[in-house]
């Protein structure tokens, strides 16, 4: 969203009265200045941060600062960062001074980050109900159908396994679409005012709000955009309450880096970058640009990278009708975006055409459905937007489906699954507009060699006595669905069922039972299940799981020992 022009939603009072206004925002309480070069690079008015080697003491540090007329303003110590008051207007001047200072890695202005993107909202009376699969009455959404979806969605509708972290203005923990697919960090007790993973940060069960001003660790969203692009990625699907999302099992982690005007700073951001990789987000959506090159950005980007995380961030708006901040630029450079290690995304409309404000370039990667788009809004309400801000989060959602296929792969596999499989639109081949295509999340999750997994893979133990039958258990497939894998035995003893979507698509199970009457006596039995891939394209394939049956006279007796599975198979 805009930062000096956005648009203010009113809250309404009923279903049936809304309003729209439009209105600018005044400048920002905090100075800022701008770069007199190259576009308007917005920073900090008497702030840069930088980055010292690794291995300057303390007194080296004192020692470097007092000789430059600066003083400490922050610090974060575990990524080596310190943010520095500087006589305003000598930003750039104290950080070139800085750069040239043996013991610095680096020095800059602190930069302006920005949403870039304006949020309609449509209240549920203006949208009609349509009796499909999935279930959300707002579906079938014509984003989705064009990347082909819901025939991806046949393959898998994604794993819970799988997280994307959404640095952006936060997300409403509350909202319909997302209060069950918010990441919990299972190594924090909640509010009990410890560290308890010895992360840094305090009881962070649900993400980190990094906006400085609000330290008050709940990334909870006050302006809309995070919660949007979540729901874009992965709304909770087939739950009857309005949207479907790409992928319907990816866990949101929510990492509120833009304030209430959709603005923030680099100082702010990049712990978040680091928080995300390091608490295993494997995609990191970047609802955010940058107006100038970022060392602090990219390295922490780069580190995410090394850190397996694939990062998506859009090609922002910037052309006729575009942002505030690009109406005297014409297709700028924009961050981060433009960083080697980031998949830039552009947008395109219903016909596949490129969307007209949408930035193009030499590092454009890839192209998705960016207007008129739906998604989530605060209080469970929800909006349209045109935007590459709306494209972005479809790429994370089909990145999140197709690690749900091969949660093996590297990002650089997915972002090629991903390129490999798009829709290719303008010039054959790769062009600045569609980058190598628009993406088809049939395609991609087909393409994806299928590593199977299987719950529990250690094996099915079973307790037979005369007076009970044994209870089925199930093999679980948490990833993908039915179609994409079976199992099967050769004792007659054993039956196997047929596979059953659970909530959906996936995951998926196969329910194991054992046959009373086909067992010849008492004593011990097992059996190899060979676990099989229908894909025609795997990695491991088969599986084999064993299942073991101890066939007693009287089951009590043997209680004890099923609890401990070593002792009772001997």
């Amino acid at each position: 969203m805009k930062s000096v022009l956005v648009k203010k939603i009113s809250s309404c009072l009923s279903v049936a009265l809304f309003l729209l206004a439009q209105v600018a925002f005044a400048k920002e309480p905090t100075e800022t200045a701008t770069h007199p070069v190259d576009g308007p690079k917005r920073f900090k008015a008497g702030q840069i941060v930088v980055k010292l080697k690794e291995g300057i003491s303390k007194p080296k540090m004192r020692s470097l600062l007092r000789a430059k007329d600066i003083s400490v303003l922050s610090e974060v110590k575990e990524l080596g960062l310190i943010l520095l008051s500087v006589p305003k207007g000598q930003e750039l001047e104290k950080a070139e001074e800085l750069m040239r200072n043996p013991l610095v890695e680096y020095a800059e202005p602190n930069y302006i980050v920005q949403a870039a993107s304006s949020i309609k909202v449509d209240y549920p009376y203006n949208l009609h109900a349509l009796d499909v699969e999935p279930n959300d009455p707002y579906y079938p959404q014509w984003n989705l159908d064009k990347i082909n979806a819901p025939t991806g969605w046949d393959i898998t509708t994604g794993s819970s396994k799988v997280v994307i972290a959404v640095l952006s203005t936060g997300v409403d923990p509350d909202h319909d679409e997302l209060k069950d697919k918010i990441w919990i960090n299972s190594d924090e007790v909640p509010d009990n005012g410890i560290d308890d993973d010895g992360n840094g940060y305090v009881d962070d069960v649900h993400g980190w709000d990094f906006v400085l001003e609000n330290w008050d660790n709940e990334p909870w969203d006050d302006r809309g955009n995070g919660t949007f692009a979540a729901t874009v990625a992965a709304a909770e699907t087939n739950n009857g309450v309005g949207l479907a999302g790409v992928s319907w099992g990816a866990r949101i982690m929510p990492l509120k880096v833009l304030d209430f005007k959709s603005e923030g700073d680099i100082y702010e951001i990049t712990p978040a970058i680091q928080y995300a990789a390091d608490n295993g987000a494997k995609v990191l959506l970047l609802d955010f640009i940058v107006f100038g090159y970022s060392h602090t950005l990219e390295a922490f980007i780069d580190d995410a990278y090394k850190k397996s995380a694939l990062v998506v961030a859009s090609m922002g708006d910037c052309a006729e009708g575009g942002t505030y901040y690009c109406r005297d630029l014409e297709n700028p450079v924009l961050y981060p975006a433009a960083f080697p290690h980031v998949l830039a995304v552009a947008a395109t409309d219903q016909d596949d055409e490129h969307y007209f404000i949408s930035g193009h370039k030499s590092y454009t990667d890839i192209a998705a459905p960016g207007v008129n788009i739906l998604g989530g809004h605060l209080a469970s309400g929800y909006g349209r937007m045109s935007s590459t801000h709306a494209a972005s989060p479809h790429v994370a959602g089909l990145a999140a489906l197709v690690w749900s296929v091969n949660p093996t792969l590297a990002p650089d596999e997915v972002e090629s699954i991903i390129e490999s499989t798009a829709v290719d639109l303008g010039e054959p081949g790769w062009d600045e507009y569609f980058g190598h295509g628009r993406i088809d999340a049939n395609a991609a999750v087909r393409a994806t060699p299928h590593y199977l997994e299987i719950e529990p893979d250690e094996g099915l133990y079973f307790l037979v006595c005369d007076d009970c039958d044994p209870s089925p258990q199930k093999i679980i497939n948490p990833n993908t669905g039915c179609n994409t894998w079976s199992a099967t035995a050769t004792a007659s003893w054993l039956s196997i069922g047929p596979c059953n979507p659970v909530e959906g698509y996936t995951p998926s199970s196969i329910e194991v039972s054992v046959d009373r009457d086909d067992l010849s006596g008492y004593g011990l039995y097992s059996e190899v299940i060979t676990v099989t891939s229908e894909m025609t394209n795997y990695v491991n394939n088969p599986k084999t799981i064993p299942a073991i049956v101890k066939y007693t006279s009287q089951c009590w007796r043997n209680y004890l020992p099923l609890i401990f599975k070593d002792s009772w198979i001997q």
